[in-house]
């Protein structure tokens, strides 16, 4: 996304599932230090999306929060669910673009439907 277009608009929050799991990816891979997490305060929700077997979340950056370098990179953990086999993990891929925090990819390891219900129902927010 043009970074002149962040903040453009009200968008929706993350959900607080959604939040956890990206600052989580954020500690582990850059540190508290990090600005992304500066980037992850203003963050707003510009679509989310499922695609059958995955979920979508595109971000947009709210605020004056400032470009880390040039970074493109991808971080990815799997959480474990409260859901049978083949659901009982899932994974998720935070994509950052530019020096911005682009979006988020959840996905199953399988071909198994995505959970419909919110993410806080069936989602074990431990990292594995």
């Amino acid at each position: 996304m043009d970074p002149a277009l962040k903040g453009v608009g009200k968008m929706e929050a993350l959900s607080a599932a959604e939040l956890q799991i990206i600052r989580s990816m954020l500690l582990k891979q850059y540190g508290p230090g990090s600005r992304f997490l500066d980037q992850l305060a203003g963050a707003r929700v510009e679509s989310r999306r499922t695609t059958g077997v995955g979920l979508f979340v595109d971000l947009i950056i709210a605020g004056k929060a400032a470009r880390v370098d040039e970074i493109n990179s991808e971080i990815v953990a799997s959480y474990r669910t409260l859901l049978g086999h083949p659901c009982d993990m899932v994974g998720f891929t935070l994509f950052i673009r530019s020096g911005y925090l682009g979006f988020l990819e959840g996905y199953t390891f399988s071909d198994a439907k995505w959970p419909g219900d919110l993410l806080e129902n069936w989602l074990v927010l431990d990292a594995v």
